[in-house]
């Protein structure tokens, strides 16, 4: 039997009246964030669909929020997936139907027709992750159709970016003063001019900076979901024997990200080179595995608690919107609690 609001009424002990107001949104109803949350588990369990197209036959809002992916690294970046669950977890508790879509393509044609069959369905609201391929056209085609949208760390004209690149300065900067040498910075063939630890690395050591010396390109990801991890890791190993099998051995080395410099730190630990003395490490994105490391590797943080805020603030304006949010920085070993110098 499918279900309806008053199966779900009968399992959750509320009156029809509460439960329908729950499930089309509205806010104004006396129903406490607890006892919300208890009617949407149970509509999920259920099975509950919302029709939407009564809603929209008669003009009405469907107060449905889509949030679309285009970063296929999103099972291994933690920040990533921690945004995404609490993102969809707040909009469920404010009354919203959630889509989540992670299966942009790298056809501009593809991720267009996904974007249109969300407007088919009722989307009101598009929040992006990132860039799809074609995200322009998609703008476009969002806001033809009257629909608003916002990026997190994406290329569309409505934006909200964590600063990675004043965050890399800061953390080469670091490297630089405590080892007394640029860091060599350990990367993917990504030789992007918006990448933002290579700019970085170039700002810092304006001054004796060759990308022979202070660049050491590893073999290029696939982003396979399932093993992201362990490839960058098994990645950072090797490239961390590449370098210290150079005459000069390295002072300081930074990782494009913190699986990269886990595998740099047990090569390190294997090989009987102390980091935190001999060679200072730092990777990007402070996950648990770094945070809790019993070695010193420094690292950054993306602010997702503000994240959140501000895209729920803006996803439902047509207002132009740029803002960079500052990461807070973790100095290992100088001082593992330094944030924000």
């Amino acid at each position: 039997m499918p279900a309806t609001i008053k199966s779900i009424a009968a399992e959750a002990g509320i009156s029809y009246q509460a439960v329908s107001a729950v499930l089309n949104g509205k806010n104004n109803c006396r129903v406490s964030p607890q006892r919300r949350e208890q009617i949407l588990q149970i509509a999920r369990e259920q099975g509950y669909q919302t029709n939407f197209g009564y809603k929209l036959m008669r003009g009405q809002t469907t107060h449905t929020v889509a949030i679309i992916s285009a970063m296929r690294q999103i099972e291994s970046d933690s920040h990533v997936r921690k945004l995404v669950l609490k993102l969809m977890q707040k909009l469920n508790l404010l009354g919203y139907s959630t889509y989540f879509n992670n299966t942009m393509t790298a056809q501009k044609d593809e991720n267009i027709r996904q974007i249109r069959e969300l407007i088919n369905r009722g989307t009101e609201h598009f929040i992006f992750i990132g860039s799809p391929v074609g995200h322009e056209d998609i703008q476009q085609e969002v806001t033809a159709n009257r629909r608003t949208y916002i990026g997190w760390n994406s290329f569309f004209d409505r934006d909200l970016h964590s600063g990675s690149l004043e965050a890399s300065v800061k953390l080469f900067k670091f490297m630089m003063e405590i080892s007394g040498e640029l860091p060599v910075l350990l990367m993917p063939n990504l030789r992007s001019t918006l990448n933002d630890r290579l700019n970085a690395i170039k700002i810092v050591g304006k001054d004796v900076f060759d990308s022979d010396t202070h660049i050491l390109e590893l073999p290029p990801p696939q982003w396979d979901e399932t093993d992201f991890n362990r490839k960058a890791f098994e990645s950072g190993y090797r490239g961390t024997a590449e370098l210290f099998n150079r005459a000069k051995k390295p002072r300081s080395i930074a990782y494009y990200t913190d699986a990269y410099a886990l595998g740099g730190a047990l090569w390190c630990h294997e090989h009987n080179i102390t980091v935190g003395k001999d060679v200072y490490l730092s990777g990007f994105n402070n996950i648990d595995a770094v945070r809790f490391h019993p070695l010193p590797i420094a690292s950054a943080a993306h602010p997702v608690d503000e994240c959140i805020d501000i895209l729920l603030q803006e996803m439902s304006s047509m207002e132009k919107f740029h803002k960079t949010l500052e990461l807070e920085l973790f100095l290992r070993p100088y001082n593992s609690d330094i944030s924000k110098p």
